[in-house]
């Protein structure tokens, strides 16, 4: 059996190509599969090995970046490896929406728990925005979830553009960046009553018992 896990940290990180060649030879050197993306406003990660060695890295990789923790982190079990290749990139954006995150600009964050997130959907009120692609909303949502119907991120402002600040807005997708980037945009548009689904979907499913769960088909991960 073999442990994948996801996971992010929005913070400002300097020197990238140091810290790839540094990430890339200790997870090389632990034979770790995945994809990890590095900018200026964080790192995000999808990454698959045995137990104990994605564990060790984790512990490196927070080493490498000088962290106790990452905002988030999902870990759930696979029969195979999602990945064949391991890759470091850098990019401008740690999810490209064109609209870097200004850390001097700090908000509070909304984040909802899923015994919460349970309870704030139910309300009639709010605008439910699943924050994913559309063949991913396709293959499962939560019950009146909008589908943006973007054919990728960098749309997705366009899509917000249609909602007022007033409004009440919930945001999910599958592990909680999307929505993280997402959120950043609003408060810089000015709005206030945002809430994200902590950890995202993959979080939700682990901490909901599936009988009573609100979550309806499949969670597209890879």
């Amino acid at each position: 059996m073999f442990e994948i896990l996801s996971f992010y940290k929005i913070s400002k990180l300097n020197k990238l190509k140091i810290i790839k060649k540094n990430i890339l030879k200790e997870t090389n050197k632990l034979d770790i599969k995945g994809l990890i993306i590095l900018s200026p406003e964080g790192i995000n990660g999808t990454i698959s090995g045995r137990h104990k060695k994605i564990k060790l890295t984790i512990t490196k990789i927070k080493n490498i970046l000088s962290i106790d923790r990452f905002d988030i982190q999902n870990k759930f079990n696979s029969k195979i490896l999602p990945y064949s290749k391991n890759k470091v990139k850098i990019k401008n954006e740690v999810v490209p929406i064109n609209e870097k995150i200004n850390f001097k600009n700090f908000f509070n964050k909304k984040y909802l728990s899923p015994k919460k997130w349970d309870e704030f959907i139910s309300k009639k009120n709010i605008k439910l925005i699943d924050a994913r692609k559309p063949f991913e909303y396709k293959i499962g949502t939560f019950k009146n979830a909008l589908n943006p119907e973007t054919k990728n991120f960098r749309d997705f402002k366009n899509y917000l553009s249609k909602f007022n600040k007033d409004e009440l807005i919930g945001m999910f997708c599958t592990g909680g960046i999307r929505c993280e980037k997402a959120s950043n945009y609003l408060n810089n548009k000015g709005f206030k009553n945002v809430y994200m689904l902590k950890g995202g979907i993959l979080n939700y499913l682990n901490k909901t018992d599936p009988k009573k769960s609100k979550w309806n088909g499949e969670c597209f991960v890879f």
